[in-house]
This record gives structure tokens, C-alpha cells and sequence, in this order.
């Protein structure tokens, strides 16, 4: 008996479950989601040729027919998704990594205003993320992985334009993590350009961020492990706006809403 697998590349949900992705008549549905947290570029954009799973405890690798191959990284903030493969798996069947493959082509960095290639070499192309060991048994399963542009666009001047694509990816537990969310204007502003948001984890230290979103203006969403954080909006040089900062708590599977953030500025407006 074979049930069906669903392989999705996206942004975070803006929910906890696998929700509307999910059709009610299906069951053994897999979903796998790529979610960015970016670095101070105006965009970026990949493209994905290869999405394999590992059967667990082989090395047997499973590729999936894509759906979709071009992901703007940019674009998906605050809850928007893509979906990149679907595929149909037998019922009982245990995997235990994935692998995303990158093309070497096409990939892109904008740069104050400027496009520039990213150089991706095939030692860096593909990515295995290891995830805890899961049996296709019956109910849908969400797989999330986060890609941080901050460590994967890189500077390099042995390239032909300086930049290079060096994927970090990393599995994140949706059985454990929770959510933070919330909003952003500078005074009785909306925000008119993405402003970057790093949560430093006060227990170890490690940091993760994101973009705001730009519509709805000034929206962001992370999931992120449980601990105590330290939240800074890190404002781009020659805003005029005030870095601001906050700490706050992150539980389980639960949703921890900061409301509307107002930042301050020194101009009347962005």
C-alpha cells in the first residue's frame, strides 16, 4: 500500500500544523518547508534541482519529482511558502535525512540596488540535513528546515562579482520550537523597507534572524527553540532610525505575539 508523500519548499507557516497544506482525505503526508533567515541584501534568489530522502539506517536516497525550482529567499518571510516536489511513498517506510541539491546556476545576490551572480561551487551545491528517524504511519507530518543567508551568501573576491552561495541549512524541530510574531512602524509610520531582526538565545549564545516583511509593511514571524531571547531590530545605516531592543520568552508550540514594535526616528519619515 503506498501513501502519499508531499515535499513543500517554503517560508514559515504563520501556524504550528501542517493546516490548509494538508488535504482532509489524505493521510502519510510529508511536507518539508525551507524557510530563510536573510542578511542585509535586498534579495536573493536559488534555484533547487534535487529534493532525496534517506531511507533510514542506508544509504539509499529517494528523489522526488519537483514541482518547482525558483525560490526568491526574500519574498518568503512572515508565513509565505512555495511548494518544490511531490512524491508517493510506501506506507511504513522510515527516513532519516534530506537532501536539497542547488543549482550552480543562476543564483543572485541584489546589493544596493545592484544584481550580481553568485558563484556556487559543487562541493557546496548539495545539502544534508539529518532529521530524528520518521515512519510513514499515517498522520501528516510537517518537515521545516531553515536556510540563513547570512551565513550562505558570502563575500569572496576570487569570484568573477565578488559573492559566493555557500547553502547553511538546518532542520528545526516543530514538535519543540515555538513561535514569535508581530509588527513594525517607525513612530506613526509604516515601514518602507525591510529591517532586519537578530534573537540572540540568552542560555547559548547562538543567534538567528529575518527580515520584516514589506506587505503587510513591518510584519515578521520566526520560529525559533525554546529559551529566553534577546530581540534587536537592527536598523540599515543612514535610516535615522533607532535600534531598539527587547528580551522575551519562547515556550513550546506556543505563539508569543510582541504586537506593533514602534521604533524610533530622528527623521519624519523613512
Amino acid at each position: 500500500m503506498t501513501r502519499h508523500l508531499l515535499s513543500i519548499l517554503s517560508a514559515l507557516l504563520a501556524t504550528l500544523t501542517l493546516g490548509a497544506c494538508s488535504d482532509a482525505n489524505d493521510k502519510n503526508q510529508l511536507a518539508v518547508y525551507l524557510c530563510d533567515s536573510p542578511a542585509d541584501y535586498s534579495a536573493v534568489y536559488c534555484y533547487v534541482e534535487n529534493v532525496e530522502l534517506r531511507a533510514a539506517d542506508t544509504d539509499n536516497w529517494t528523489p522526488m519529482p519537483l514541482t518547482e525550482t525558483y525560490f526568491p529567499l526574500m519574498e518568503l518571510v512572515n508565513g509565505k511558502m512555495r511548494e518544490a516536489a511531490r512524491s508517493t511513498l510506501s506506507e511504513g517506510a522510515s527516513y532519516d535525512a534530506v537532501r536539497i541539491t542547488f543549482s550552480q546556476e543562476n543564483a543572485s545576490v541584489a546589493v544596493s540596488g545592484e544584481l550580481y551572480e553568485l558563484a556556487v561551487d559543487a562541493a557546496d551545491a548539495t545539502v544534508t540535513i539529518p532529521i530524528p528517524t520518521l515512519t510513514m504511519t499515517g498522520p501528516n507530518t510537517p518537515l521545516l528546515f531553515d536556510i540563513d543567508i547570512a551565513s550562505s551568501v558570502v563575500e569572496d573576491p576570487a569570484t568573477t562579482y565578488g559573492y559566493r552561495f555557500r547553502p547553511h541549512v538546518t532542520y528545526i524541530d516543530t514538535q519543540t520550537f515555538g513561535v514569535v510574531q508581530g509588527g513594525m512602524q517607525v513612530g506613526d509610520e509604516a515601514v518602507s523597507q525591510r529591517m532586519w531582526l537578530r534573537f540572540t538565545n540568552n542560555t547559548n549564545g547562538e543567534t538567528a534572524s529575518t527580515y520584516c516583511s514589506l506587505d503587510p509593511a513591518g510584519a515578521f514571524f520566526m520560529r525559533l527553540a525554546p529559551s529566553d531571547y534577546t530581540l534587536e531590530v537592527v536598523p540599515a545605516d543612514g535610516t535615522n532610525i533607532t535600534p531598539y531592543s527587547t528580551t522575551l520568552t519562547v515556550t513550546a508550540q506556543q505563539v508569543t505575539d510582541l504586537g506593533t514594535i514602534l521604533l524610533e526616528s530622528t527623521a519624519t519619515s523613512l
